[in-house]
């Protein structure tokens, strides 16, 4: 067939010798005799070269079948089909594209539509979960009310407003874990529940919600001092007994001549007081330039301005002023003691340069847990201190235990924890007395959770009372050359209370107050505590349990 197509192609090119071929163009000078006419199309680059002008349709058809014959037909068939086969084809995809498009848009759609109903759900179930926090924070902050004796009246018992404050400020946790425990049981929350899942108690949420801690100074204001804790989840309270700073005679004399605290006060000592998230002292003494010792008192005691510098190296973040010789240099001189310790940033309880004053708690917030102090004095034979008044200053006095047991009332209200100091007792006396027990009960059953006692300059005896402790007296801390017995009472507070309760053996010497390391040593001052006691065991690590037996 091939051989018969090229025969009858060059038949009809085939021309006598200078004859024209009647090809046009370049396939005119590109053709030679005896070419075959395959090679022809290759050489042309349009329809021009193939055919002659003026040659239509027909012409092509006709030439077509000269050419190839029925080959042609077939060729062109062929060409068809193949032609139709390319546009079918990408007709399908064309359809096919079209249909992905189509089908990614409804996906898209699909997959917004689904995210919303998702978000929807779980919006829905968020604000279930929100409004479960809020109804049992609500009882709850009602329920703390109620126990602190806040009326509907004070203006502060808005369960409601106090719960919307807690979902706006800590939306998560309110939405979450707390939500988690509301929901399980019947709905109400414990102290527990709170704590662990906000990391703040009750009483820390609600001075937030009234404004009270906005902000440093607003705090202040309010007695309230906010520190971070050395362990989370716990307070580490270290309590002293009597510190007497006096210039002429006792140990200021001493440290003057080695002008170094460590050789003072041991520094086994020193790293417990100032690596301790609260150390609380009774400061035993007016710090002024001012004023004259009161007409008729044999000890009066008063230190420059400058000694505060010891009391801050000392790492102390609390006084008492209730005592028996913070006045001793008259009103002025213990409005300057008030002065410099506010300009150190040292706070102080049971005295004052009014009666409001004196009778004002002061609050440490540590680790979302709320500790308060008050303070009171009672140990006068003869009144030279006298109490402050409304225009005057001077201590908060508990001869009369009515109006301290009040303040221990409400600030027990304000606080999860509550300390109680009282200055009372028999000095150089170890065994306390039965009007101390009775009044330490009364203390503690207006709502403070341990008595810390001071004034003896001995230590006296631990006793628990109800399940609470009353450290009689603490014994001077670092106050003259006797040799005695003293120490630091630690406390490890959490949100549930009192966890544990040691005791820092120490022996005050010849000016200095020295640790007692060696462990024999260690062992008799604790049996000598123990035999003081009522009710108590201290084990050899310092640690005091009450004993199950009385």
């Amino acid at each position: 067939m091939r051989r018969r197509a090229e025969s009858k192609g060059s038949a009809f090119f085939a021309t006598a010798a200078g004859q024209s071929t009647g090809l046009p163009g370049t396939l005119a000078a590109a053709y030679t005799p005896g070419m075959s006419p395959w090679v022809l199309p290759v050489i042309g680059n349009t329809k021009t070269d193939y055919w002659p002008e003026g040659t239509d349709k027909m012409d092509e058809r006709k030439y077509n079948r000269e050419r190839y014959g029925s080959t042609g037909d077939a060729d062109r068939r062929d060409y068809d089909r193949r032609r139709k086969e390319r546009m079918l084809a990408r007709r399908r995809r064309q359809v096919r594209r079209r249909l992905a498009m189509v089908g990614g848009f409804f996906l898209v759609v699909a997959v917004v539509l689904s995210a919303a109903g998702v978000r929807a759900y779980r919006g829905a179930q968020n604000e279930k979960r929100r409004q479960a926090s809020v109804r049992a924070l609500s009882a709850k902050y009602e329920e703390v009310m109620q126990s602190a004796g806040h009326s509907a009246e004070s203006g502060e018992s808005d369960g409601q407003g106090f719960a919307e404050w807690v979902a706006g400020q800590y939306p998560e946790e309110t939405a979450g874990a707390l939500a988690d425990a509301a929901m399980e049981g019947d709905g109400t929350l414990s102290d527990a529940d709170v704590y662990e899942s906000l990391g703040r108690t009750m009483h820390v949420l609600r001075d937030g919600y009234l404004g009270r801690t906005k902000d440093t100074e607003t705090a202040r204001e309010n007695g309230i001092y906010i520190k971070d804790g050395s362990n989370a989840g716990s307070i580490q309270i270290s309590a002293a007994g009597d510190l007497c700073f006096a210039e002429e005679g006792f140990v200021l004399d001493h440290y003057d001549e080695v002008n170094d605290l460590e050789a003072c006060i041991s520094p086994e000592i020193l790293d417990v007081t100032t690596q301790a998230d609260l150390f609380f002292v009774n400061h035993e003494y007016a710090i002024s330039d001012r004023g004259e010792p009161l007409e008729g008192k044999y000890y009066t005691f008063r230190a420059k301005p400058e000694r505060m510098a010891l009391l801050e190296q000392m790492g102390t973040d609390l006084v008492s002023l209730a005592n028996n010789h913070v006045y001793d240099y008259g009103p002025d001189a213990m409005t300057d003691t008030m002065d410099l310790l506010d300009e150190a940033g040292i706070p102080y309880v049971g005295g004052g340069r009014n009666i409001e004053e004196a009778k004002k708690p002061v609050y440490f917030v540590i680790n979302g847990v709320k500790i308060g102090f008050v303070g009171a004095s009672s140990a006068e034979k003869i009144h030279y201190t006298p109490q402050a008044t409304e225009d005057s200053p001077g201590i908060l006095e508990a001869y009369d235990t009515t109006e301290f047991n009040q303040v221990i009332r409400e600030a027990s209200g304000e606080c999860d924890y509550l300390i109680a100091y009282i200055h009372w007792g028999e000095e150089d006396n170890p065994e306390y007395a039965a009007y101390q027990t009775e009044e330490g009960t009364e203390f503690l059953e207006s709502g403070a959770d341990i008595v810390i006692g001071g004034h003896p300059h001995v230590l006296q005896g631990i006793e628990y009372i109800g399940g609470k402790p009353v450290a009689y007296s603490m014994g001077d801390f670092w106050f003259n050359d006797e040799t005695k017995y003293t120490g630091l009472l630690n406390l490890e507070i959490t949100y549930e209370g009192l966890k544990e309760m040691s005791f820092t053996p120490c022996l005050q010497t010849g000016y200095t107050t020295q640790y007692i390391s060696d462990g024999a040593e260690q062992r008799k001052f604790y049996d000598y505590l123990e035999g003081l006691s009522p009710n108590i065991e201290i084990d050899d690590a310092g640690v005091i349990t009450e004993r199950a037996d009385k």
